[in-house]
């Protein structure tokens, strides 16, 4: 959280052009800090505080956000995919488009659009080698 509050600090006295921000594993870091139900509403307005930080951040100096999450199995799916997206609601609400990464057959990988404001569900297979990624024929 401090991290991503200093970004204001590179722009504005670095005089960084900052076009993009890396959070890696966005709830992880919360996940660890608050264990059991007890500390849950904590857990949720902190990370709630720090996606709006860095959306009024993306807002103000028109940079993107790029954030990835962790994912937990549910068991007690009988159909489908049995995997749930950590963060709940706040983290849901706060994304302006989410995608859901899986592997594929044969080495492949498939995106998958799950939350967009202007775009369907859908999906595309793709694949990265040694030239960049490249797109499933």
């Amino acid at each position: 959280m401090l991290l991503a509050e200093k970004v204001e600090d590179l722009i504005k006295k670095q005089g960084l052009n900052v076009k993009l921000v890396v959070v890696d594993s966005l709830t992880a870091h919360f996940r660890a800090e608050f264990i059991g139900r007890g500390t849950l509403a904590d857990r949720q307005q902190k990370l709630n505080r720090h996606l709006h930080v860095l959306a009024k951040l993306a807002d103000r100096y028109n940079f993107c956000v790029y954030v990835t999450n962790q994912v937990m199995a549910k068991p007690d799916m009988f159909f489908g995919d049995p995997t749930q997206a950590i963060g709940g609601h706040i983290v849901a609400h706060s994304s302006t488009f989410r995608v859901y990464l899986r592997k594929g057959k044969k080495g492949t990988r498939v995106a998958k659009l799950i939350d967009s404001p202007n775009q369907p569900e859908g999906e595309a297979g793709f694949y990265v080698d040694e030239s960049g990624i490249k797109d499933v024929e």
